[in-house]
């Protein structure tokens, strides 16, 4: 099978050996690629009940068939391991410069296991690989990306941890590009327990591309449509990036407000001062990851003022900052988001999780269950941006009463208490998206059910719901309300979702590209027919190793209790949500049985197994 470089590096950190594995080509046709590839090895090697801080996890960085190659947004690569923050199977995806590095240094993927005994980097160079002494880079965030640049040469692509990784912070994600984020699952947290600093990569390794110049021809053929075309959402994504999303959303119900208890038309009516328009007018220039022709980031700077920039230039924020440091704390001054959105870039957090933990300590002050002396004098209400500010640093640095918060809103709750609990929003420990189920229901059952709950980029229903589609297309033909119907078309596009993130290309490919361009890409490349079918069975197999591998951890999402705030919003003060009220249990009963999932067990029939060609887990999951 093309696509892929056939290598697969080993590093056990505890002892600096390092071993080579070479897959064969029916594991490739098998698990793809990506969390694919990843779920079958950490099933297997990964023992039950293992801390994830320790050295029997396993971390891992891995790309797909399409990333480094001319594929539209080929260029993602996947961080893996047993989450800190869950407790069980975590992942975080990320694109920029790095993946494609990854498979031109010669591997598809590298794999930590132990504890090194001193900071180290790995270095990677076109199909060689060296543990190098990194010491001199412990404490340091982004510079650490400039200086091994600087070191090793300019071409040289980096993925590191800042001081958040390095001191255990549980929303701590592995950066590259001096902003990009694998962020989620806490990973960040398990690279720093390693002690492995970063990972450089450089190679002149080509992908092998079973059809390049069809490859070539269609990528072409398929963008030039789409600039003719010319659609809305082309427009917003080339001209504001996510960040053209931020007014609207907050105004249209999508974005969740102070805490997930307001409603952005009454208690964020100034979300347009942090949006589209006005993010542009602090733009340098457009930027994208390798090789995208959405190319839907920017490089931006605050030129003076306490929020100034620090260096050149900063990465814009995008939606994801904008929602949690925004419409979250009502924080509408657009410069104190630069700063909080930079400060994340600098220590290595998770947006998401940082701004919704520090909405949560705001409702905490609003109630009183906290005070200005807990808080070491900071005046948490709401919309307070130089408090923001100065707890995101906080948070980077495990400092002050950021150290309480440093691990999310879960752990924050548990130190907290006295009654904290009820507001504290998260599933399982980590915290959600910004985006709202009670407009786009089919996320509900994405953020309970996936095997790394809160996210909203594992697929299903919502992805098209929260972009105002409100039935499900042919041949679903099925009304976003309808919860007790959604199941075969939840599945459909949980499946096709696994298959793009394993292959290594961006979920934003689908605004440029039609339904069917998944599956050609992946036959040009592969030299293999991905049909529907094929798409289906092989995103259902991801799907059932990443899930099997939680209930092994005596995980069933059945059980992660989903905020009320998520699917009651009879409690608004106003908006689209106002009065909604989800029926997640109808929605999950029809998506277990259309997979072919115990209604309360969550364990996968043995009929379904087979389906998926997993019989092997039968004896697990059936004794």
């Amino acid at each position: 099978m093309k696509g892929v470089m056939g290598r697969i590096l080993w590093v056990n950190l505890s002892d600096s050996t390092m071993r080579l594995e070479v897959p064969s080509e029916q594991f490739y046709q098998t698990y793809l690629g990506g969390y694919g590839l990843a779920a079958r090895l950490l099933y297997d090697r990964i023992p039950p009940g293992i801390d994830p801080l320790g050295p029997e996890n396993i971390l891992g960085f891995t790309t797909g068939p399409l990333t480094g190659t001319m594929a539209i947004t080929g260029n993602r690569f996947t961080v893996v391991g047993k989450s800190p923050k869950t407790g069980g199977w975590g992942d975080a995806n990320c694109g920029g410069t790095f993946g494609p590095a990854l498979k031109f240094a010669g591997f598809d993927a590298v794999f930590f296991t132990g504890i090194a005994p001193s900071p180290v980097y790995l270095y990677l160079n076109d199909g060689k690989a060296e543990l190098r002494d990194a010491r001199s880079f412990w404490g340091n965030g982004i510079d650490v990306e400039r200086a091994l640049k600087a070191e090793l040469g300019r071409k040289v692509e980096v993925a590191w941890i800042g001081e958040a990784g390095e001191k255990g912070d549980l929303v701590a994600g592995v950066m590259n590009d001096e902003g990009r984020a694998a962020a989620r699952s806490g990973l960040g947290a398990v690279m720093g327990a390693k002690r492995l600093k970063a990972v450089a990569a450089y190679g002149l390794q080509k992908v092998p591309v079973a059809d390049e110049d069809g490859l070539r021809r269609y990528t072409t053929g398929i963008m030039r449509a789409t600039k003719e075309a010319n659609t809305p959402i082309w427009q917003i994504f080339t001209t504001f990036g996510t960040s053209g999303l931020a007014a609207q959303s907050a105004l249209n119900g999508d974005t969740p407000i102070r805490n997930w208890a307001g409603a952005g038309v009454v208690d964020f009516p100034t979300a347009p001062k942090i949006s589209d328009v006005a993010l542009k007018s602090y733009e340098l220039r457009r930027t994208g990851c390798w090789h995208c022709q959405i190319s839907c980031s920017a490089y931006q700077r605050v030129s003076d003022g306490p929020y100034a920039t620090e260096g050149e230039h900063t990465h814009r924020p995008e939606y994801e900052a904008l929602g949690a440091f925004g419409g979250m704390t009502l924080t509408d001054d657009i410069e104190a988001l630069h700063k909080c959105n930079e400060l994340c870039n600098r220590y290595g957090l998770d947006v998401i999780s940082t701004g919704s933990v520090i909405a949560f300590a705001m409702e905490c002050y609003e109630k009183g269950v906290i005070d200005r002396q807990e808080t070491g004098g900071l005046e948490l209400i709401w919309g307070n941006a130089e408090a923001v500010v100065a707890l995101t640093e906080q948070i980077g640095r495990r400092e002050g009463f950021g150290a309480i918060l440093a691990d999310g809103v879960a752990k924050a709750a548990a130190r907290i208490g006295r009654g904290s609990e009820a507001f504290a929003v998260h599933i399982h420990g980590e915290e959600p998206a910004m985006h709202d189920p009670r407009l786009s229901p089919g996320l509900a059952l994405t953020y309970q059910v996936d095997a790394t709950p809160a996210r909203h980029t594992q697929g299903g229903t919502g992805e098209m719901e929260f972009m105002g589609v409100e039935v499900i297309p042919e041949p679903f033909n099925v009304n976003k309300r309808d919860y007790a119907h959604k199941g075969p078309a939840h599945r459909y596009f949980v499946n096709v979702n696994h298959v793009r993130n394993g292959a290594g290309i961006c979920l934003f490919s689908e605004f440029a590209t039609p339904p069917e361009a998944l599956g050609i890409e992946l036959s040009l490349v592969t030299g293999e027919l991905w049909d529907e079918a094929r798409i289906q069975v092989t995103g259902e197999r991801m799907a059932t190793l990443r899930h099997a591998f939680n209930l092994r951890e005596r995980l069933n999402p059945v059980h992660f209790k989903m905020p009320d705030r998520l699917l009651d919003g009879r409690s608004l003060p106003g908006g689209p949500n106002q009065g909604v009220v989800i029926d997640l249990e109808a929605e999950r009963r029809s998506y277990f049985d259309a997979v072919g999932w115990d209604q309360e067990s969550a364990v996968p029939s043995i009929e379904s197994l087979r389906r998926v060609g997993l019989e092997d887990l039968i004896a697990d999951l059936h004794h």
